[in-house]
């Protein structure tokens, strides 16, 4: 899976090179660091064995239920994979996708966070949406060349601290409504 990973990485990174040599903002594009790489797979199954091929070389996993499918979130710890990246996603696919599987996209944490959306506007070339999946996840999509880059102001491991802070206010909440 290591080896898959790197592979559809510097095929992206090629592309990303390319952008950047396009844009109207080069040092924009230079500037901003790559963080994970989400790997979107056909069914549970599969994200399965990907997860199990990728685990004994993680040291923190989160398993998210996100749109009605399984999202999980893995840090290499002794690892880096192609780019310095060390955030795996293994996305499965929504309920009756089609989506093709491999690499779906790269995140970035884009350092000129403030202004993202006023730069990428200057170029009108560019294909960009603001999204979410929820008010603790929010990201610009980039497309190019066939391919995505998520614009964060954080890293994907920021929602998934959130959730897992959420779960824990849910439960002591209960706790102290028995008391």
């Amino acid at each position: 899976m290591i080896d898959e990973l790197n592979a559809a990485i510097k095929n992206y990174r090629k592309k990303w090179q390319k952008l950047v040599g396009s844009s109207k903002n080069p040092s924009f594009f230079k500037d901003q660091m790559p963080t994970a790489i989400a790997w979107k797979v056909k069914d549970f199954d599969q994200l399965a064995i990907y997860f199990n091929e990728l685990c004994d070389g993680c040291d923190q996993v989160h398993w998210g239920w996100v749109n009605e499918r399984w999202l999980v979130t893995l840090h290499l710890k002794d690892q880096k994979l192609e780019w310095g990246i060390q955030i795996v996603k293994l996305m499965q696919r929504r309920p009756g996708s089609k989506d093709p599987v491999g690499l779906d996209h790269v995140d970035f944490y884009s350092k000129e966070n403030s202004n993202t959306e006023t730069i990428l506007k200057r170029d009108k070339s560019l294909k960009w949406t603001e999204e979410s999946n929820s008010a603790n996840c929010r990201w610009i999509s980039l497309w190019f060349d066939g391919t995505e880059a998520k614009l964060r102001t954080d890293t994907v491991l920021e929602p998934c601290i959130i959730e897992l802070k959420e779960t824990q206010s849910k439960i002591l909440a209960k706790q102290i409504d028995k008391s």
